[in-house]
Formats: structure tokens, C-alpha cells, sequence
């Protein structure tokens, strides 16, 4: 582990975070905190940047109520592409407060962080019906996450002087945090990227991803803003098999003798080119069967929820951004790796990134880099399984207890 002069470094933070804010304009304007069992207290924070209502985000804090001296240390979760903070707060079908990602940590006393991005909450359809001027999207690129959680970064040195932090989380959430130490290597003590990367050295990888990126380019010099076609898709398709799982799908752009349920396993389970549906080749979101209807790992109870959060819109800027990085095009968020000496901590599935992330861990300077491969594992097989707290949870706690000294 790092040894810091915690003192100067307090000193700096606030230095910097006063200059940060003022130049970006980031201004907190909401704040609520509920109370919930196990003396857990949670804070969500909208942050405002500059002036257009869109340009928002939320911070969270989940932390036990005791003194914080008693604190461990801080944890703090970047989201997926898909979902929000809400992801890391997912409670068990069978269990109620402490069964989620979050609450685990809390409950442990490490002081719980996330940050629930600029695309959350705004409603289907609402764009493109010109209900809402969603234009802001435009700058809503990786760049302006790497921004929003050095803001936060910020805070949390405000709330928690000194902490010793680590920062990571699934799919984007991985990405993010290779992108947050390339710019800030000194913020973080460690890292877990879980399932999630931004650069390969595989021919295969760079081939798919250059042609992502190329449609990208495309579509946003074509005026395109987001899309607002594909997680809703996935909506309904999730909401249809846990309605009607036997009704055949009334959906035209499947085979209509498929049931509904039999596309959901389709759709999870079924590799489909694209940016978000194959960004590496063999990619599955869920391992499972076809012709047995049924996913081998997940529980769909956990499934259905989880994509019941999903948010509507997905920026094409930060498609981009992310495809053209893997394409070994744009190396922005990655040149710097180098300096980056803390402890790794990653997680992949057999079917998901894992195979490819070891290019990725090979750019940072650290000598204390560990990868945990599930090989019969898709994407996001690690959450969606009863057994995630094998996966996840239990992994990164030992990591961190040898972290926080």
C-alpha cells in the first residue's frame, strides 16, 4: 500500500477542490438523508454543472453512524453503462437491508461512495419528442465522467480527511476506473476493474472496436446525440418474459415462434455484434442455453430487476469514446496508466472482458495487480448469480482489509 503525508494531502485537496469548482461550475443543489437499519445513513446529492438543467449528477454516501475514527477506509462504486448507483444497491428477492453490494461494505465500516451519472432518470421517449432539449448529451463524453468523479473525489476528502480509497465497479464502472487513474493517479490507493477495460493489444479486439468506432464517428457527424433505441429494447424484452414468459413475443425483430422468454435468454446469452452487445469476440452478458431456455448462472428474479433500472438514453459521444479507445485509436485515458503504482484488484468472466483485460493491467506501474477469472462466466454473470457475495463482495473485502491499515 501507498504511504501519504496525509496532512499536505488534506491541504491540497482542498486546494484543488476549491479551484476544481470554480472553474467547473459544479454546484451542489439538492441533498436528502434517510436513515435505514443497521445505523446506516444515506446521503444523495445532485451536483448542478453549469446551467443547463441536464447537466446534473448524483453523489451518494453510504456510511455507517459511528465515529469516523471508526471508518476503515472509503469504497467508492462507478456505475455500468446501463444503470446508475441503484446497481450497487440491489437488494437479494429473499433478503432485505445488507444484502445488497453496497450495504455490505457499509455494515463493515468502509465508507460506501457512488456516483449515479448525467443520463439517469430522464424518461423514454422525452427526447425525441422534443419534451425535454436533450442537445447536452453531446458533451456527455468519458471525459466529462472523469470530471464528475474527480469532483466527488473531492468531497469525499471533505467528508472523510485522509481516507485511504479505492474506487472501481462493473462494465463502465471498470472502464471509469482505469480512466480516473490515468488522470489522477495519486487520488487512489487501489483500483477494482470488474469487467471492464480500455485498451487491447488484440488484433481480434481492435478490429471489432475500430469498426464501433467508425460507426460512432458516423453517427455523431450525422447530428445523432444518443440513442434511446437500445436499453429500451432490452426493457422490454425483460419485461415481457417475466409477465408472459410462454406468449410468443409480439416484438417484429425476432422470430415470432420464439416465446418471450426464449428471447430474453436470446438476447443474454447469444453473442450479437455491436458496441454494447460484443465489444470482445465469444462476449455473452449471461452465460446459458438456447435450446434449454434457461441461463446457467443468473438469477431472473435478479435479472428482471436490474433491467427494470435501466436508464433510457446512452450518449453515443461516450460510445465513442470507449470504442475508439479499444480500437487503439485514442489513447487519452490510457497514456498515462504508467503512473499509476496502487494495488489491482480486477474481476472478468471467461465469456465476458477476463480473457482480454490482461493487456489493459500490463499498462499500469503497479507491481501488486491480481486478476480473478470466473471462465464460465459472461459479462455480468457475477452480480446476477444468488452467489455474488463469492464473487464480488467477499473478493474485494479481503482486498481492502489489506489495504486499510
Amino acid at each position: 500500500m501507498k504511504t501519504r503525508p496525509i496532512a499536505l494531502l488534506v491541504v491540497i485537496g482542498l486546494l484543488l477542490t476549491a479551484a476544481q469548482a470554480m472553474a467547473s461550475d459544479y454546484t451542489p443543489i439538492a441533498s436528502t438523508e434517510t436513515r435505514q437499519p443497521g445505523r446506516l445513513v444515506r446521503t444523495e446529492t445532485t451536483i448542478q454543472v453549469g446551467t443547463d438543467p441536464l447537466d446534473r449528477f448524483k453523489m451518494i454516501r453510504l456510511v455507517k453512524d459511528v465515529p469516523v475514527e471508526l471508518l476503515r477506509g472509503s469504497i467508492f462504486f462507478l456505475p455500468p453503462l446501463g444503470t446508475t448507483f441503484s446497481f450497487y444497491e440491489q437488494r437479494d428477492e429473499c433478503c432485505g437491508v445488507g444484502s445488497s453490494i453496497a450495504e455490505f461494505f457499509a455494515l463493515r465500516n468502509i465508507d460506501v461512495y457512488g456516483y449515479s451519472p448525467r443520463f439517469e432518470g430522464i424518461s423514454a421517449g422525452s427526447c425525441e419528442a422534443g419534451l425535454v432539449d436533450c442537445s447536452a448529451m453531446a458533451g456527455w463524453d468519458l471525459q466529462s465522467m472523469v470530471d464528475d468523479i474527480a469532483y466527488i473525489r473531492s468531497q469525499i476528502e471533505l467528508l472523510h480527511p485522509g481516507t485511504e480509497i479505492v474506487a472501481g465497479g462493473a462494465s463502465l464502472g471498470g472502464m471509469l476506473a482505469f480512466a480516473v487513474v490515468n488522470a489522477y493517479p495519486d487520488d487512489y490507493d487501489g483500483i477494482f476493474p470488474w469487467e471492464g477495460m480500455l485498451f487491447s493489444a488484440d488484433p481480434e479486439v481492435r478490429e471489432l472496436q475500430q469498426g464501433y468506432c467508425a460507426d460512432a464517428e458516423a453517427q455523431l457527424a450525422a447530428g445523432l446525440v444518443f440513442d434511446g433505441v437500445g436499453a429500451n429494447l432490452f426493457k422490454e424484452v425483460a419485461k415481457l418474459a417475466e409477465l408472459a414468459p410462454d406468449g410468443l413475443t409480439p416484438i417484429r425483430l425476432f422470430p415470432p415462434q420464439l416465446t418471450n422468454h426464449e428471447v430474453l435468454v436470446r438476447n443474454l446469452s447469444v453473442p450479437a455484434p455491436g458496441p454494447v452487445s460484443m465489444p470482445v469476440p465469444g462476449y455473452l452478458q449471461m452465460n446459458g442455453s438456447v435450446d434449454e431456455d434457461r441461463l446457467f448462472f443468473a438469477s431472473e428474479p435478479r435479472v428482471f430487476e436490474n433491467i427494470g433500472r435501466f436508464n433510457s438514453y446512452v450518449p453515443i459521444v461516450l460510445v465513442r469514446d470507449v470504442a475508439c479507445a479499444l480500437a487503439g485509436v485514442d489513447d487519452r485515458h490510457v497514456a498515462e496508466l504508467g503512473n499509476f503504482t496502487g494495488s489491482v484488484l480486477a474481476i472478468g468472466g471467461g465469456h465476458g472482458f477476463g480473457p482480454y483485460m490482461h493487456d489493459q493491467l500490463d499498462l499500469l506501474g503497479s507491481n501488486d495487480t491480481r486478476l480473478l477469472l470466473e471462465p464460465a462466466f459472461g459479462h455480468i454473470d457475477h452480480f446476477m448469480t444468488r452467489r455474488h457475495r463469492d464473487y464480488v463482495e467477499r473478493p474485494i473485502y479481503h482486498w481492502v482489509k489489506r489495504l486499510f491499515r
